[in-house]
């Protein structure tokens, strides 16, 4: 089984998603058919957790729609457990250094390439060849990393080069707040920090993520040479289409 949002990215494609922290698999099912490349269900801000994961990895297998699950911490004992629901794509945040980038590959990979304990719990149901999976799982994983701190831009080159880091995802809100301009999106602070993050990424030759931030829209971050962008959420979304459906239904009252 070939993971097809890693092959995408490997490919040099760009994709763009959406985030969602819902509940709702009615929710994640209607985003994917949305048309969205991907949707991070994100574990790290939002009350979804490892009972709720199933049922929205089961939603979005019936789609084109790939599943990444932000997790919330770098906790090797969660990553294991996640992958054990069947999570094939992660999002770790806060990775600032390369020994952390390297402790995080080595917890989702089965030895000898990793120290992941065998409890494949979906996959028992799933796969043909447990076997098979457990000598191969770490090649149907995609990996991203957030790079979303000072320190972690000082260390972006190491970071980034470290093998089985598939991605790195720039995270402008926690960057600017750790260099004390928090959502000041004007600062050359941040603006230096971003470019340094980004240039690091792609000397290693990996693909690059980010969210739009300050002026900076989707297109014009495709432009530079971001691959993954997901710009909204379920949430964003839904309250900017409420409003303007407010908005036009009050015009008749005027």
């Amino acid at each position: 089984m070939t993971n097809r949002l890693k092959a995408r990215l490997a490919a040099g494609d760009k994709v763009y998603g959406v985030w969602t922290s819902g509940l709702s698999t009615v929710i994640t099912e209607t985003l994917a058919h949305a048309g969205y490349d991907f949707l991070f269900l994100d574990q790290e801000h939002g009350p979804q957790g490892l009972a709720e994961t199933v049922p929205h990895l089961q939603t979005l297998a019936a789609t084109s729609c790939a599943p990444v699950i932000r997790v919330p911490w770098k906790d090797p004992v969660y990553l294991k457990r996640i992958l054990d629901a069947g999570a094939e794509s992660i999002m770790v945040p806060m990775v600032e250094t390369a020994e952390e980038a390297k402790a995080v590959v080595a917890a989702c990979r089965y030895p000898p390439r990793g120290f992941r304990g065998f409890g494949p719990l979906r996959h028992l149901g799933t796969e043909p060849d447990i076997d098979a999976y457990g000598r191969n799982a770490h090649e149907r994983l995609l990996l991203i990393v957030q790079i979303e701190s000072e320190k972690a831009v000082a260390n972006i080159d190491a970071i980034a080069a470290v093998e089985g880091v598939d991605a790195c995802y720039i995270g402008p809100n926690d960057l600017s707040g750790t260099l004390g301009c928090f959502r000041k999106w004007d600062s050359p602070k941040l603006k230096k920090a971003i470019d340094t993050a980004f240039a690091g990424i792609k000397r290693a030759g990996k693909p690059a993520g980010i969210v739009p931030y300050g002026g900076h829209s989707t297109a014009s971050l495709f432009r530079q040479g971001y691959a993954m962008i997901a710009a909204g959420t379920e949430l964003t979304l839904l309250r900017s289409a409420a409003s303007g459906e407010i908005a036009a239904a009050k015009k008749g009252l005027a």
